[in-house]
């Protein structure tokens, strides 16, 4: 086995958005950092590809977190950079039944949009600026607690000093979304599949599930500027790789992380090339940026075991059927970049059993994705993880299945889509997630935002092994690019602590 000589302050496992927002934000500092992706390409679930002469993203996903205390603000201000982005309105539509709903970006005129389509005026008005007001708490008040959930008694006093006009808030995390706009007065069902479905999106869980407290952000993101970045979401993220190297800072793919020990004054990590070549890095700290469900696999003896106990907390997690689609671009250009189609009876397929489907398509005007006259457009939706990993030798028909399946339900769908205009179809299920990405089962999206998961129940950021940290969708505050970017900057402020 060869042995790098170099050390580090810090290592990151995986370059996910909250792995590289901790990695730069401690470059900036002065730290020396390495960043170790297994993968081909930075980015994780938040990234971009090519196939077959354009650019994919990872998924059918949006862009939040520039306002006013987001976290994708902080990370900017942070760094005193810009990152390459550029608004888009309004931020989303939704077919549910015959009717086609716009996520107006105003407040006011969302909420003229949901009562024209929903009635009970005064209901819904008071429902939604009630989720305004708790969302507003909730994007200032995390962005100011960085040691959430609270580990140590100085962490349970810092919370504390919090402005006592905000505690109003914490009752909700004990009521569900659907709880709230009951006793906000609202009756009206589809409503509640129109709540169910935007949940699914952005909290994992349906109105019944998910907590007020965390429900209220998740509903309200596309009343928060949403953007789209031309070329991917990888441009992006390529422009915090860049401000990482140009500060000394080293960034390696293909190099997947197998071992994690610990000495007794650092960590030594050891990657494992497709050639067989192992090599091992020495780091101060560690950051690991895999799923909790990954992390047994690499470590040993009372490490493992830890995580090996918290994965085991939460075996209930969605998978993700996505495709990526190029067509000849014939649809009118105000159309808006996002849309979720809800399904009906007869849409449903053996293997296709959410209640929707979300698809992001490429900007008109973006010719890094797509040459002229075409564009891209990226499909998903929800599936069981463990079900596509069982299906034997139905896997390759049942793929192919749903993929005809979700075409014909997009063409029918979005205005100026024809099939024969469709030039590259392909799809992957969790176990290409489980290959692509190494996302142990598939799993994507995180761990669901549940009623019977305490605030003070989340894996938390910091283990009980000092130097070992860890960030993304799996630890708190959860999934989406805010919330794993968020994870990020609440370690940066730990590492910064211990180190």
């Amino acid at each position: 086995m060869k042995t790098d000589d170099r050390t580090f302050d810090v290592i990151i496992i995986g370059s996910g958005m909250g792995g590289m927002s901790a990695a730069s934000m401690l470059a900036k500092d002065g730290y020396s950092v390495l960043v170790l992706e297994a993968a081909h390409a930075l980015g994780g679930c938040s990234s971009s590809y090519k196939r077959k002469g354009y650019i994919f993203e990872t998924g059918a996903t949006t862009l939040i977190g520039f306002d006013q205390h987001q976290p994708m603000k902080i990370l900017e201000d942070k760094l005193g950079i810009t990152l390459p982005k550029k608004a888009i309105h309004p931020p989303m539509q939704v077919q549910i039944e015959n009717k086609t709903i716009t996520r107006w970006g105003n407040k006011q005129q969302w909420i003229a949009e949901a009562i024209r389509h929903f009635d009970e005026p005064d209901a819904q008005e008071t429902f939604w600026n009630l989720a305004f007001q708790v969302a507003d708490v909730v994007w200032k008040v995390s962005g100011k607690n960085h040691f959430f959930p609270p580990q140590r008694v100085t962490e349970w006093l810092h919370l504390l000093k919090n402005d006592p006009r905000d505690v109003w808030v914490l009752p909700y995390a004990l009521q569900s979304v659907r709880q709230a706009a009951l006793n906000c007065g609202i009756t009206n069902p589809l409503f509640y599949r129109f709540l169910d479905e935007q949940l699914m999106i952005s909290a994992q869980a349906g109105a019944e599930d998910t907590p007020f407290l965390f429900g209220a952000p998740a509903i309200t993101y596309t009343n928060s500027t949403n953007y789209y970045v031309p070329g991917g979401l990888i441009e992006m993220v390529h422009a915090i790789r860049d401000f990482i190297t140009e500060r000394s800072g080293i960034v390696k793919t293909k190099e997947p992380v197998v071992s994690i020990d610990k000495t007794k004054t650092d960590f030594t990590v050891t990657t494992r090339r497709k050639n067989g070549k192992q090599t091992s890095y020495s780091g101060r700290c560690v950051i690991s940026n895999l799923p909790v469900w990954n992390m047994g696999e690499i470590t040993h003896g009372a490490i493992q075991h830890y995580f090996t106990q918290e994965a085991g907390q939460y075996q209930k997690a969605w998978g993700a059927y996505t495709m990526g689609v190029a067509f000849a671009d014939k649809l009118d250009p105000a159309i808006p970049l996002h849309h979720q189609i809800h399904l009906t009876q007869e849409d449903h397929t053996e293997g296709l059993y959410s209640g929707s489907i979300f698809v992001s398509l490429s900007h008109p005007d973006d010719s890094k994705r797509s040459p002229g006259g075409m564009r891209t457009m990226n499909i998903s939706t929800h599936v069981v993880p463990e079900w596509w990993f069982s299906l034997n030798g139905r896997y390759d028909e049942l793929k192919e299945n749903v993929r005809k399946k979700i075409l014909q339900i997009v063409v029918r769908s979005i205005p100026g889509l024809h099939t024969e205009d469709i030039d590259v179809a392909f799809a992957s299920t969790p176990v290409t997630w489980n290959n692509w990405v190494y996302r142990r089962k598939g799993r994507v999206g995180g761990i669901p935002q549940q009623m019977d998961r305490s605030l003070l129940d989340w894996t938390p950021n910091a283990t009980p092994f000092n130097g070992l940290y860890m960030v993304g969708d799996t630890v708190f505050p959860g999934q989406g690019i805010p919330g794993v970017t968020l994870s990020g900057i609440n370690v940066y402020y730990r590492v910064r602590n211990y180190i």
